[in-house]
């Protein structure tokens, strides 16, 4: 990696756009409840999916009355963070819903067994025109005075590092908004590199994961508007249908990455939830999106949710391509 340096830009007020399509869903379901009384119910996915000594842990979220929480599973059976957390083996990173900050939060259970809690800003009074994340609600800032946002945090050998973009602050009818306009990468400390959009590049939302293989080999998920990532600076393009990629990992020699594809080249409904295994794209179902990956072995794990339409999304995770719906 190579250290760069980006134009200063001093920033008064952040809104930033939810550029998690997933979760823009649910906010806008939720808020025509009193329109539609018959719609009038909860809806969740699955975000993250771990499996430990056959267990089948999963991690998500469930919106209702506007109202967004964490919810969680085992062996599909609704539990509490409490219990759930005795199942997370140490060194294990799973998200879970945003908070009342609109923040994106992520537990890493590090190797002495202690959650470390990571906060990711989305909406809330920019600190000082700088880079910034909470780590255990404790500030901490990037080493340059650039306008941008963390979006996503991974971990090698207990260390955190991070993905994220810089941006353009643009007014709008709302108010001024954050534009995303340069991935990069950041080790935490000094070191940061910035990534070249692909020319496929439709529109640039932001950046969505990051798998950290060592710290000379580390991968990041692009929302580019087709289904892409980076392998270290160099783009991988994997359709060039729309498409996302929501989680990156590796078992052995082999690379998984997670999303979803649209057939009709649509960003809003129709999906098909999918996974790319070393580039070859394996379809799990139509009218449904994927969101998390775990592989063990020769079984493969993936999580997500299934509807139609905006307002019936259900949990649900797929073992080697098999449905199972998660209670809400």
């Amino acid at each position: 990696m190579t250290i760069t340096k980006t134009n200063s830009h001093r920033l008064q007020y952040l809104r930033l756009n939810l550029y998690f399509s997933f979760l823009i869903v649910l906010l806008t379901a939720c808020s025509n409840d009193d329109e539609n009384p018959a719609e009038n119910q909860a809806i969740a996915g699955g975000y993250s999916i771990v499996v430990t000594d056959n267990n089948v842990l999963i991690s998500g979220i469930e919106s209702k009355h506007g109202t967004i929480t964490s919810k969680f599973w085992v062996n599909a059976e609704i539990v509490d963070a409490t219990t759930f957390d005795t199942y997370i083996t140490n060194q294990t990173l799973y998200r879970k819903s945003i908070d009342e900050n609109y923040r994106k939060n992520y537990v890493y259970k590090d190797l002495q067994g202690q959650n470390q809690n990571y906060q990711f800003d989305q909406g809330s009074l920019a600190e000082n025109g700088r880079v910034f994340y909470y780590k255990n609600n404790v500030l901490t800032f990037m080493d340059n005075d650039s306008t941008g946002t963390v979006s996503s945090v991974a971990f090698h050998n207990d260390k955190p590092y991070f993905t994220g973009y810089f941006g353009k602050i643009t007014p709008s009818a709302g108010g001024n908004t954050l534009r995303p306009e340069i991935p990069f990468i950041w080790d935490g400390d000094n070191l940061l590199d910035t990534l070249s959009l692909p020319e496929q590049t439709s529109v640039f939302q932001g950046v969505s994961t990051l798998y950290v293989e060592s710290p000379d080999l580390v991968y990041v998920g692009g929302l580019c508007g087709v289904p892409m990532y980076w392998e270290n600076t160099e783009p991988v393009i994997l359709d060039e249908r729309y498409g996302e990629v929501w989680e990156i990992t590796k078992s052995g020699n082999d690379l998984y990455a997670v999303g979803l594809i649209n057939k009709h080249s649509s960003n809003s409904t129709g999906h098909t939830a999918c996974y790319w295994k070393n580039g070859e794209l394996h379809e799990l179902e139509d009218n449904a999106q994927a969101f998390g990956i775990f592989v063990e072995g020769d079984d493969i794990y993936v999580c997500g949710a299934i509807g139609t339409a905006q307002a019936d999304y259900t949990p649900c995770y797929w073992k080697n391509g098999v449905r199972m719906e998660l209670p809400m």
